[in-house]
């Protein structure tokens, strides 16, 4: 076998261990008990009992409750199996615990959500399209 192709073939096999691939977009919106968030961040967590590998994507919630994910700098995900998380917090000002002039964020969503083993959210994104996938967080 010529040295290229085994150089070849090891980058097919490096690139399929770690979940890479085409980046596909992804869209959605994010409510807690029927109510649209309206800030914090979604976290897509690659499914390691599913047998995926790579990089999580992130996307900010927006104040209609929208967002899109992005892998680093890139926008979209790799197709495959993923744990989602949420984390948004109360505005301050907003009621927030507070010591002296400083105010402690709080959750508005339970602390489970912020944890990929506790969320229980999973997800699939399939390849070669569009995925929207809304969140309802109860």
């Amino acid at each position: 076998m010529s040295r290229t192709y085994l150089m070849g073939l090891g980058c097919l096999f490096f690139l399929a261990g770690c979940g890479r691939g085409p980046l596909v977009p992804v869209q959605g919106k994010v409510t807690f008990k029927g109510y649209t968030l309206q800030s914090g961040v979604i976290v897509f967590s690659p499914d390691s009992g599913r047998g995926m590998r790579g990089q999580i994507a992130v996307g900010k919630i927006r104040d209609d409750g929208t967002f899109s994910l992005y892998t680093g700098e890139n926008p979209g995900v790799s197709a495959g199996w993923y744990r989602v998380t949420v984390a948004s917090l109360v505005p301050a000002g907003y009621g927030a615990p507070s010591v002296g002039r400083f105010d402690f964020p709080q959750s508005i969503v339970p602390e489970k959500y912020q944890d990929p083993d506790m969320s229980m959210i999973a997800c699939e994104v399939k390849g070669n399209r569009q995925n929207t996938i809304d969140v309802n967080l109860e």
